[in-house]
C-alpha cells in the first residue's frame, strides 16, 4: 500500500509519503504501532484533508519503547536527522550515526573504519548500546538481490555483535523520488530504489523475523525537495523532512 501525502499538506510545503512495512514478529506490540497514516490523518492518508501541524508537536509524541535509538547511514540520512528531526521525537532516546560514501558495504566489513563515526546527539543513556537501530543501506554498485541481501545479512550480524542490546533493526532505503521515477534534470538515479532492493530486505527481515523489520517505504511528493534531483535534499528541504520522519517515528519510538 502506497500512502500518498495529501493529508499533511494542509501543514507543510512539500511530504514524504510512506507505504505499508513488511510483515515482520520482531517485538510482537509493533503489530500495533501507528502506520504513517494514522499518525498524519488519523484516516486514511489517501483522502483525508484534516491533518495539521499539531499532529506533529513534539509534545504529542508516545512514550519510547526503546532506551537508545541510533539512525545510521550515508549523508543523506544525516540530513534529515539535523534537519530538526528530534525536535519531534523524545531526543534523549535517539541519535545518530552517519557518514558521507557510508555504503552498505562498508557496514559489511565489521572492520570498517565507518564504525568509529562520531555520534551525533548522544542519547541521554546506553549511547555506546543502543537497543534499536534504524539503518538507511544505500550502495550504487550492487544489481541484484543477491547482492543487497548478502551484505544486509553482514550488517545485521555486525550491528549484533557490536551492540549486544539491540532488540530492533529497522531497514530503510534511500528516499524515492515521486513515483519512484527520475525528477526532470535529474543527474543521477540516485533518487530511485530498485525493486531487488526491497526483495532483498524483506528476505533479511525474514531470516531475522524476531529482529529485522522493513521500515516504510518514504516517497518525496515533488522534485523541489532535492537538490538537482537527488539524492540530497535542499536546507529547507532537509528541514521539512525532518519533520515527516518525526512524525512518524514519534509514534514509532
Amino acid at each position: 500500500m502506497t500512502i500518498r501525502p495529501i493529508a499533511f499538506l494542509a501543514s507543510c510545503v512539500f511530504f514524504l509519503a510512506a507505504c505499508g512495512t513488511a510483515t515482520s514478529t520482531a517485538d510482537t506490540a509493533d503489530t500495533a504501532d501507528a502506520t504513517p497514516a494514522d499518525v498524519l490523518s488519523g484516516t486514511d492518508a489517501t483522502t483525508s484533508t484534516d491533518a495539521t501541524a499539531d499532529s506533529t508537536s513534539a509534545d504529542a509524541y508516545a512514550p519510547p519503547k526503546y532506551v537508545c535509538n541510533q539512525v545510521m547511514g550515508v549523508s543523506v540520512t544525516g540530513e534529515w536527522f539535523a534537519g530538526g528531526f528530534e525536535s519531534f521525537v523524545d531526543d534523549g532516546h535517539w541519535q545518530g550515526m552517519t557518514l558521507s560514501h557510508a555504503y552498505v558495504d562498508l557496514w559489511a566489513d565489521s572492520t570498517n573504519t565507518v564504525w568509529g563515526t562520531p555520534l551525533v546527539s548522544p542519547c541521554t543513556k546506553n549511547s555506546s548500546d543502543p537497543d534499536r537501530i534504524l539503518f538507511t543501506g544505500c550502495n550504487w554498485d550492487y544489481k541484484t538481490a543477491a547482492e543487497w541481501t548478502q551484505a544486509l545479512t553482514a550488517v545485521v550480524g555486525n550491528l549484533k555483535g557490536k551492540y549486544p542490546s539491540v532488540k530492533r533493526i529497522d531497514l530503510l532505503t534511500m528516499i524515492r523520488a515521486p513515483g519512484n521515477k527520475l525528477c526532470e534534470g535529474a543527474l543521477n538515479n540516485e533518487a530511485i530504489v530498485a525493486p531487488y532492493i526491497d526483495e532483498a530486505m524483506a528476505n533479511v527481515a525474514a531470516a531475522f523475523p524476531d529482529l529485522v523489520v522493513v521500515a516504510p517505504k518514504f516517497e518525496a511528493p515533488n522534485c523541489d525537495v532535492f537538490v538537482l534531483g537527488g539524492p540530497h535534499f535542499t536546507p529547507d528541504g532537509a528541514a521539512v523532512l525532518g519533520q515527516i520522519f518525526g512524525a512518524y517515528y514519534n509514534h514509532n519510538q
